[in-house]
């Protein structure tokens, strides 16, 4: 065989750093869509969470029967403190809602809205994330004496 020949056999050490540079960077890019996706996930966990929260207290709110505003507080949760309106809210500080405490939640009862006899229920559930700051998520439902009559 001529040296030449032995030369040519294999790769050079620029074809290795070149090859080197792209893996590189291709693993840098993996690297930050992996961890943009966690992040993603973790607060799609925390929005579930939330829905979650606001839907059961609205449920719980559905539940009990028509109270007119005097009686708001026939609503009210233990862990709740109540502030007479208009509009009156229900509000649960972060750590005390049962097994989720990184979470606080605040029901807003409006009523004659948007017509005369009825209520509007907004629930607003909070939490902070250390990145992007405090995240709200907010349900709004209405409730109306008749409809419990089934009429």
């Amino acid at each position: 065989m001529s040296r030449k020949a032995q030369c040519e056999s294999g790769m050079t050490l620029v074809e290795v750093m070149v090859a080197l540079a792209l893996l590189g960077l291709v693993a840098v890019g993996i690297m930050t869509m992996l961890v943009v996706s966690i992040r993603q996930n973790k607060l799609a966990e925390m929005r579930s969470i939330a829905t979650g929260l606001a839907s059961e207290r609205m449920q719980q709110i559905g539940s009990h029967p028509y109270q007119a505003s005097t009686n708001y507080l026939e609503y009210k949760l233990p862990e709740e403190t109540g502030v007479a309106g208009p509009p009156s809210t229900l509000t649960t500080a972060y750590g005390a809602i049962p097994a989720h405490k990184e979470f606080s939640r605040v029901v807003t009862l409006t009523y004659n809205s948007p017509v005369t006899g009825m209520m509007r229920v907004q629930t607003s559930v909070s939490w902070v994330d250390r990145r992007q700051g405090t995240k709200t998520h907010t349900m709004v439902t209405y409730l109306h004496p008749r409809l419990e009559e089934g009429v």
